[in-house]
């Protein structure tokens, strides 16, 4: 009797787990970062009439560089931190022939 019973109450405690709902889960979750860090700082150092080597050497390689549209570099930066709302920043470098002629945020 003791038996059938231990065999009874494991079945029904199998069962009750199986179908339980699963707890959420917490583990980690990893922060992306895309493109490049555009700071303001960085950003303000570029000034109108200056060449594309001197932005480069401030902001780096631009993320996007469009054949269709050669005198526009575009920095975009995105962040998305684990618990936090995403961020994203991006300025375009307009360029006149060589020299930089907009700037737009």
């Amino acid at each position: 009797m003791k038996k059938n019973l231990f065999i009874l109450i494991s079945i029904f405690t199998t069962l009750l787990i199986a179908c339980s709902t699963p707890p959420k889960l917490s583990g980690y979750k990893m922060d992306i970062q895309q493109g490049n860090v555009v700071e303001e700082d960085s950003i303000s150092q570029i000034k109108q009439g200056m060449s594309r080597t001197q932005v480069q050497n401030i902001l780096g390689t631009p993320l996007m560089q469009d054949d269709f549209h050669a005198n526009r570099w575009d920095y975009v930066f995105y962040l998305k931190e684990a618990g936090k709302k995403p961020v994203l920043k991006s300025v375009a470098i307009i360029f006149n022939g060589d020299s930089v002629s907009q700037i737009l945020k």
